[in-house]
């Protein structure tokens, strides 16, 4: 495959792309520039805005909780908020919400139109609780049930809003913080961290150092890094390799090999079908591949950069693509797509 051509195509400046199989990274490959405009180029340590993916790590932390007791997956999330509570009406009278359909995005929740747009910079960082209020510009209603839950499947940041809050009001820890010492620290991770409005350094790593957006023509964005309030399902910085070195360890507990986040039982409920749903776990969707081999799969797309994973999770393969650009297409449409089903049907190759 000629990524450099198919990058002219789509206008995309930047691409890095990790494979890995056996349980442990093959290759890593880079192309392109951080930032058009600049003599820069992608490398091993260049840091991408892996967008919803976040919402796959927030699902593993909640998991390792639930493991070791601190959370119950099954439970009424209201018994665990204390700083604001999901409003009961009639579609939560037969099921309540949970932390489990939450993370399936089968909750009864619907976002509200336009919701959870960027931080603006210069304003004021938004309050979560405030957030699930409805009283800011990044959701327009108070978050409740709007259908019962468990009976369809409806994408919702609003959900994992309430899931970072049932964080803050049991543990008193922000989704970074509980990132940061269940996967990050653990892993010997360094170049990945979720950022959080107002903030302009992490652990040494200053937001300047990390790549740039883009637009469909190639130009950068105006937000240029494009920050968003919703932490938890669209805030994670990472690189290609060390997001692989996640789905490796998940991969490797599933497996029964030793991974070192969750156990066995805890990976294999992830990579269940949940609920109502055949293509969704929890945090992760789940697929097959026209060989009928199983597959789960993350992706994000926010302003100025796309990005996707795909990993079999009985073969311990698969890969991860993260680009500079937003290219007005979904993932299967895109550069990102075409990469991960060139390196899936081609054994590795890229």
């Amino acid at each position: 495959m000629n990524v450099t051509e198919r990058m002219k195509h789509f206008n995309v400046p930047g691409t890095s792309v990790t494979y890995f199989t056996d349980g442990k990274i093959d290759w890593s490959k880079h192309f392109g520039t951080p930032e058009k405009g600049t003599d820069k180029a992608v490398d091993d340590n260049s840091i991408f805005h892996a967008c919803s993916i976040s919402k796959m790590i927030t699902a593993i932390c909640v998991l390792r909780l639930a493991q070791y007791g601190e959370l119950d997956l099954h439970k009424d999330v209201n018994e665990y908020l204390t700083s604001w509570k999901i409003p009961d009406n009639e579609f939560t009278k037969k099921r309540k919400i949970t932390l489990a359909n939450l993370l399936a995005h089968q909750a009864g929740l619907y976002d509200s139109e336009g919701s959870f747009s960027p931080y603006k910079n210069g304003d004021s960082v938004p309050n979560l609780v405030d957030i699930l209020k409805g009283i800011t510009e990044y959701h327009h209603d108070e978050v409740k049930a709007k259908y019962e839950p468990e009976t369809d499947v409806e994408y919702s940041d609003a959900g994992y809003c309430i899931i970072s809050q049932v964080l803050l009001d049991v543990l008193g820890e922000t989704i970074p913080q509980t990132a940061k010492w269940i996967i990050f620290k653990p892993l010997g991770l360094t170049r990945t961290f979720f950022w959080e409005p107002g903030k302009d350094m992490y652990d040494g790593i200053a937001m300047e150092d990390c790549t740039v957006g883009h637009d469909n023509d190639g130009e950068i964005v105006e937000q240029i890094r494009a920050a968003y309030p919703n932490i938890e399902g669209a805030a994670l910085w990472t690189t290609p390799s060390e997001l692989a070195s996640i789905v490796i360890d998940l991969i490797k507990s599933y497996q029964g090999k030793g991974g070192l986040i969750l156990s066995q039982e805890m990976a294999r409920l992830m990579l269940t079908p949940y609920g109502c749903d055949s293509g969704q776990g929890l945090g992760v969707f789940l697929d097959k591949d026209k060989d009928g081999k199983p597959y789960f799969f993350s992706q994000g797309w926010g302003i100025g950069m796309q990005c996707k994973l795909r990993a079999y999770y009985e073969e311990e393969s698969g890969v991860v693509v993260m680009t500079n650009s937003e290219p007005g297409v979904e993932q299967d449409e895109s550069l990102v797509g075409e990469i991960i089903t060139h390196v899936c049907e081609n054994g590795g190759e890229c």
